[in-house]
């Protein structure tokens, strides 16, 4: 069974045109038209005809999340008892955050013996204001120093005050605690509810599925990065982060999370294009990759409950001694990128401290790792850790290197000092540059020193003689600095374009 009747939500301006049609069927009867001579009128879905069946958390067979980023696909089961005839299923409990529009309904049990004639999303929940709201206007009873006396509510302000006109037609302001309703007033709801109005071919009970698209369910990925005291290996550990603020609680469910980029077309904030990131995985950690369509998913093989307004944590990857490298890069932030320079022009910067590792199998890692932030700590020579630093990555395949920039080296020191600079053309021009590498540590370090040029570039003399073209902008200086000393990177530019 699929749902195809029209959407009506509550709250918002659909409404079903079954009851309408009727209405003017039996008009145009009276009046003495076709309808008169023996033909038919369309048939209003008979609400009143059979039972209303409320089906909550209880009927629960089975839940699944397929969970992206601010995107799910939810998959309730639930048992319904159906009579034969027209019946109103009420499903309770569903996402506060779910999109209308992408509700399917289906029997798992005989998908021919159910046709869904409508179906709605109650959302206007009960609250304090919501409910003062509806009996603007209508007669309530006020409290005033322990009499109840009847008065009319004729308005709400924002903080919560009530204007309203007493028996005796004084106009008072009072406090909502003071006030007394005869009745929850009506097209309010406790729960976010959907409600089919659906025809049975006979009495059976069946096992539905409802499928729809909710906002509000977001996951991401995150690391943590532990250095060995003499930063040579590391170990890393995976995480992935479910946010769960959808308005639902899904328990005992099952979990997928899908990588690609997915586009979806509703008007809603809540469903425009969406962006996934794909977790990184291990058998050990039971979870199994699998294709979908040109995406990837990663189904977690163990069960698990996310409540409403909750975050939870669930292990993806260990690995335990992953070889790393720490080097020291030194750069300029503008580079050479339209900026005013001269020569004597002097610019003094930050030395980075970079972390790498290989994310291949011999390193204990070997797959897809997803996009997530990554926290580094060090561990000392007594077993504790320090925090150093934290960076994010983007998806890296296996393979790949993973390159951390986790801070900036306290007792490094870089300069760049524009030595001679001269127009060769109206897009042209030759710059000579040093940069000063000073090192305060107690140990000998190297340090990469790195120029960006816009346009076509060439470098006419170095020294040190040697340098390395990292790709189409980038010159590359590396340089041994002894420790308590200075070393001097001399070059000159002929820059052509940019």
């Amino acid at each position: 069974m699929e749902s195809r009747g029209g959407i009506n939500v509550r709250g918002r301006r659909r409404i079903s045109i079954l009851p309408l049609l009727a209405a003017a069927a039996l008009v145009f009867l009276a009046l003495g038209g076709p309808c008169a001579a023996g033909a038919q009128s369309p048939a209003p879905v008979a609400k009143d005809a059979g039972a209303s069946v409320e089906v909550g958390p209880e009927q629960q067979r089975n839940v699944s999340l397929t969970i992206y980023d601010n995107l799910a696909l939810v998959r309730d089961e639930r048992l319904v008892p159906l009579n034969q005839g027209t019946s109103a299923v009420r499903f309770s409990q569903v996402a506060r955050e779910l999109d209308p529009s992408s509700v399917r309904l289906v029997s798992l049990t005989a998908p021919g013996d159910l046709k869904v004639l409508e179906q709605s999303f109650e959302y206007d929940l009960a609250s304090r204001d919501r409910v003062l709201k509806k009996y603007i206007g209508k007669e309530i009873e006020v409290n005033q120093d322990g009499v109840i006396l009847p008065a009319r509510l004729l308005a709400v302000d924002s903080q919560g005050q009530l204007t309203v006109e007493m028996y005796d037609d004084r106009i008072v302001f009072v406090p909502p605690s003071n006030v007394r309703l005869p009745e929850l007033p009506s097209g309010l709801v406790l729960q976010p509810t959907l409600v089919w109005y659906v025809d049975a071919r006979s009495t059976a009970d069946h096992i539905v599925e409802a499928d729809y698209l909710t906002g509000g369910i977001s996951w991401r990925a995150d690391y943590i990065c532990v250095l060995d005291a003499k930063e040579k290996f590391a170990s890393v550990d995976g995480w992935v982060t479910l946010d769960n603020k959808s308005g639902a609680t899904y328990p005992n469910a099952s979990l997928k999370l899908v990588a690609g980029e997915v586009r979806t077309t509703q008007d809603q904030a809540a469903f425009k294009a969406v962006q996934m990131r794909a977790p990184t995985v291990l058998a050990e950690a039971g979870v199994e990759e699998q294709p979908v369509f040109e995406y990837h998913s990663y189904e977690l093989a163990r069960r698990t409950t996310l409540a409403d307004n909750e975050q939870k944590q669930i292990g993806l990857l260990s690995a335990a001694s992953v070889p790393i490298s720490k080097s020291y890069v030194f750069e300029v932030a503008d580079g050479h990128y339209g900026y005013e320079t001269y020569a004597g022009k002097k610019e003094t910067g930050d030395v980075k401290i970079i972390v790498e590792f290989q994310n291949k199998a011999a390193a204990g890692l070997g797959i897809p790792l997803p996009a997530g932030k990554v926290r580094v700590y060090k561990a000392s020579a007594d077993k504790r850790v320090d925090f150093v630093g934290e960076d994010t990555i983007e998806h890296t395949p296996r393979d790949e290197t993973v390159r951390l920039y986790v801070g900036n080296a306290f007792d490094l020191v870089g300069e760049r000092t524009v030595t001679d600079y001269k127009k060769t053309g109206t897009n042209s021009y030759e710059e000579a540059c040093c940069i000063r590498l000073r090192n305060h540590k107690d140990e000998d370090v190297e340090i990469t020193a790195l120029e960006r040029f816009a346009g076509e570039w060439t470098i006419l003399s170095c020294v040190p003689s040697s340098y390395q073209k990292l790709d189409a902008s980038t010159a590359a200086f590396k340089v041994k600095v002894p420790k308590g000393k200075e070393v001097e990177i001399l070059y000159r530019v002929r820059v052509i374009g940019g």
